[in-house]
């Protein structure tokens, strides 16, 4: 049941508190399997983000790996390890990530947006230069830390939602539901 809920991400993106699923769709024939590619729309905050993602790996029940069809692309790789009790879901993201995207994720005010425009100045002086570079490396650290976050909210939601024997199954996941 919890290899079956990470590796279909329509099920998985029902459950993120964090984005508002507007529509995933698996393109192809069931079952799921590499190659597989997924359609992802959903909302976060006022922005609408849209991309597909391919399973590069797939070895039921233990690991499932997609990488986003994105620029830069991304990776995530979700593995189920035997535990006591239940199971270890552990789910690690990669992504490369440039000044441009640490814009994208981090919005700015218009005073923060003059900042990182004197600091883009910066790469004239080169004595200068190590400024932006801290600048930088502090927004690095703020973006992981609020995606670190946002990733453990939804594991969170997930493990909830697999160990809820009583409560009624998420709407979305059920085979009419949530799939726009």
């Amino acid at each position: 049941m919890v290899f079956a809920l990470i590796s279909d991400l329509r099920l998985k993106a029902a459950l993120n508190p964090n984005v508002q699923v507007i529509r995933v769709e698996l393109e192809g024939e069931e079952p799921i399997r590499e190659g597989s590619v997924f359609y992802h729309r959903f909302q976060k905050g006022q922005r609408i983000v849209e991309y597909r993602s391919r399973c590069v790996r797939f070895a039921p029940p233990r690991l499932f790996e997609s990488r986003g069809e994105t620029d830069p692309p991304f990776e995530v790789r979700v593995t189920v390890e035997p535990a006591p009790g239940g199971c270890r879901l552990t789910q690690r993201e990669t992504l490369e990530v440039s000044p441009e995207l640490l814009d994208a994720l981090e919005p700015v005010s218009a005073a923060g947006q003059a900042v990182r425009d004197v600091l883009g100045l910066l790469a004239f002086f080169p004595g200068l230069g190590t400024v932006g570079s801290e600048v930088r490396r502090g927004q690095r650290e703020r973006v992981a830390q609020r995606l670190t976050g946002e990733l453990q909210v939804w594991l969170e939601a997930i493990k909830r939602h697999l160990e809820s024997e009583e409560a009624p199954p998420h709407p979305a996941l059920s085979p009419a539901g949530g799939r726009g």
